[in-house]
């Protein structure tokens, strides 16, 4: 008896999207070519992988560059946007914590120094602390916590001079 592409892709992706590596339910997923079929791809394992719905329309027929430019402007782990919509429909309506829940970790963190106002640390080791507890509070691994921090460096969203936090220049509140 022969397979079915996407329950062999399921199969041997783990049961995870291709692309954020979450469990991927098979009534949610879909078999996404990497080149499209209309740039020339081939309709074989070496060329398909299983990802959500949401995800598949989004590439639609964009080419390998295309795709890759989108994945690569993701700060971070790659968030699929069914993920991000699931999140936001399934919080429970008049529930604060669900309702305002963050949808990154960054954004978490960000929330979390906001609120802390001038007691924010004002050292790089105290900081990282904080960051880590930020994470867990918000359900997110504590090990998101290095990313994390790379990130409020890159993004320039702290002044960080030997191990000392000079300034916090964090973006206004989106909410």
């Amino acid at each position: 008896m022969r397979t079915k592409p996407l329950d062999r892709l399921l199969f041997t992706q783990g049961g995870e999207c291709f692309f954020c590596r979450q469990p991927l339910p098979r009534e949610e997923a879909s078999i996404e070519h990497l080149v499209a079929v209309t740039h020339g791809g081939k309709d074989n394992d070496e060329n398909i992988v299983a990802c959500c719905q949401a995800l598949n329309t989004l590439f639609g027929r964009m080419s390998l560059k295309e795709k890759l430019t989108v994945i690569l402007k993701q700060q971070g782990p790659f968030h699929c946007p069914a993920r991000q919509a699931a999140a936001s429909a399934s919080a429970a309506p008049g529930t604060a914590s669900t309702a305002a829940a963050p949808a990154t970790a960054l954004q978490a963190v960000l929330k979390g120094l906001r609120k802390r106002g001038n007691a924010r640390p004002r050292t790089l080791d105290a900081l990282t602390a904080l960051v880590a507890s930020l994470l867990e509070q918000n359900g997110f691994s504590a090990k998101e916590t290095k990313d994390v921090m790379a990130r409020l460096t890159r993004q320039h969203y702290i002044d960080v001079q030997d191990r000392r936090i000079n300034a916090y220049l964090l973006p206004p509140s989106q909410g």
